[in-house]
C-alpha cells in the first residue's frame, strides 16, 4: 500500500516531504489539496488534519500532520 500525501507541490512544506520520498524511492500518491478553494478548511480534510494545514500524510490507519 502506497503512502498518501495530501498537499500541493507548490507548498514549501509539501515539497520537503516530496524530496525525501524521491530520495528514498518511496512509493506514494500525491493527493492535491486546492488551497485557493479552501479545501483544506473543509470537514473531509479537517478529519485528516484538524489544524487545516498541509501537508498531511496517511499510511493505512495512521495519519501524521504538523502544526507550524
Amino acid at each position: 500500500m502506497a503512502l498518501k500525501l495530501y498537499g500541493t507541490a507548490m507548498s514549501t512544506c509539501t515539497s520537503r516531504v516530496l524530496t525525501c520520498f524521491h530520495e528514498k524511492s518511496v512509493d506514494f500518491e500525491l493527493v492535491p489539496v486546492d488551497l485557493f478553494a479552501g479545501e483544506h478548511k473543509q470537514p473531509p480534510f479537517l478529519a485528516k488534519n484538524p489544524f487545516g494545514q498541509i501537508p498531511a500524510l496517511e499510511d493505512g490507519d495512521l495519519t501524521l500532520f504538523g502544526k507550524l
